[in-house]
């Protein structure tokens, strides 16, 4: 599996502190992307599956939210690790595609049926510059949040009351703002890279 990047603790892309799984490759190139360092795919970032949950498990996580990239181009590898994550107790996972619902089950692939019910939500559609709205979750209105597992219901729906948030993981020479950008977030991106650079 060609991963990005994989991030702890996540509290913006899902309920409680979660595990952030980043895919590399996706061929939208959507208008206004928020990895758009994600989309190039890059065989020297394969990762099996196996050491993914090998290198995570001994974190305290929540949950677990996989993005991209597009991970619906990694079908069999996707999921792989959706029943990895399933057999050691996480059923809170949540997937963002650019695909929709329909799309993806229309395909009856017995891969994708298989991760669509073992997962609690997937939020489908490729993102639409000129439609964000400021719903948490998803990056714009066509965008839509299905709750897959009802046992997560509830603690969904009360974390789409709220308001949108960023997670700001800073490295050496990296910086990486997580979550959906809202009304003046770029804003906020730059001002913290200029008091950076002022170091």
């Amino acid at each position: 599996m060609q991963v990005g990047k994989i991030l702890f603790p996540i509290t913006t892309l899902g309920p409680g502190k979660r595990l952030g799984i980043w895919v590399q490759g996706c061929n939208r190139f959507c208008k206004g992307c928020s990895n758009p360092e994600l989309q190039i795919f890059d065989e020297s970032k394969n990762v099996s599956p196996d050491k993914i949950l090998e290198a995570t498990l001994n974190l305290e996580f929540d949950g677990v939210t996989i993005s991209g990239g597009e991970p619906f181009l990694q079908i069999q590898d996707l999921k792989a690790l959706v029943e990895l994550y399933n057999d050691a107790g996480y059923e809170d996972i949540l997937i963002y595609t650019g695909f929709t619902l329909k799309e993806l089950t229309e395909r009856n692939d017995e891969d994708i049926n298989y991760i669509l019910s073992h997962i609690a939500v997937l939020i489908d559609g490729a993102f639409d510059i000129n439609l964000v709205d400021n719903v948490p979750l998803r990056g714009s209105s066509n965008q839509n949040v299905w709750i897959l597992n009802s046992r997560y219901k509830n603690k969904y729906e009360v974390l789409m009351t709220k308001d949108k948030t960023v997670d700001i993981f800073c490295f050496e020479d990296d910086i990486h703002f997580i979550g959906i950008p809202f009304d003046g977030y770029d804003k906020l991106y730059r001002k913290l890279l200029t008091i950076r650079r002022g170091k």
